[in-house]
């Protein structure tokens, strides 16, 4: 068995690399480093695929779906889509929205910023990489790689994008114009939740804007390299 001793000195000497999970692949690594390896969560391979074939269903599983079109447009949908929230909150605790406004291809072009952010040259990236939370962007693998009991397999670039923003010059150039785009996009769909939340329970349209609710916006891009060991 691993010794608590020896598992810091392997955390920390991955965290020093600043390369991240990515970095550990682009080596060439087959095995994976007993840090990532929790033993409570190994998968037999019949039961992963059992959980496959039988996870899938119409409809996400029966997840509720909103659509929001029309919402600010016709006050008769308004009140529909505000029952149907009430109804998925009350039931599921949470739903999925459509045709809520942001293009596809700004959702796509935000994946693929992450992706270019995280597969260009570990050099580029190593000065983003921090474990000080306090700045708007930092990148590094697992915020809390030296507490939890077992070490995701990815890497994460995190920005504090509201309410007080990083400066432009302050995000990766490889995709720092998305990050923009999709945040600002991203606190107008805020805005339109929060109003509907209000309206579902009850109270006036702009209650949970007042108290505070939509004042901030922290965006994770995650990214999960291929595992050489995925059972």
């Amino acid at each position: 068995e691993q010794s608590i001793y020896n598992r810091i000195n392997e955390l920390k000497a991955f965290d020093e690399t600043k390369s991240g999970v990515k970095g550990l692949v682009d080596s060439g690594l087959s095995k994976i480093p007993t840090i990532f390896i929790n033993e409570e969560y190994k998968l037999e391979r019949n039961n992963n695929i059992h959980n496959r074939k039988s996870g899938g269903s119409t409809n996400n599983g029966g997840i509720p779906i909103i659509d929001l079109t029309g919402v600010d447009d016709d006050p008769n949908l308004r009140r529909e889509i505000v029952k149907k929230i009430v109804e998925a909150c009350d039931k599921w605790g949470f739903f999925q929205i459509i045709n809520h406004g942001i293009p596809v291809t700004t959702l796509d072009e935000m994946m693929d910023g992450i992706r270019r952010f995280h597969e260009q040259d570990k050099e580029a990236k190593k000065e983003f990489y921090s474990r000080d939370i306090t700045r708007n962007v930092y990148y590094n693998s697992n915020y809390d790689l030296y507490l939890a009991e077992a070490t995701n397999w990815r890497d994460t670039l995190s920005c504090a994008m509201a309410p007080r923003g990083p400066l432009p010059q302050q995000l990766p150039a490889v995709c720092r114009d998305i990050f923009i785009e999709y945040s600002n996009k991203m606190v107008k769909l805020g805005h339109t939740l929060l109003e509907l939340f209000s309206e579902a329970l009850g109270l006036n349209r702009s209650y949970l804007e007042y108290i505070g609710c939509g004042e901030g916006l922290f965006v994770m891009g995650h990214y999960y390299s291929p595992c050489p060991e995925p059972d």
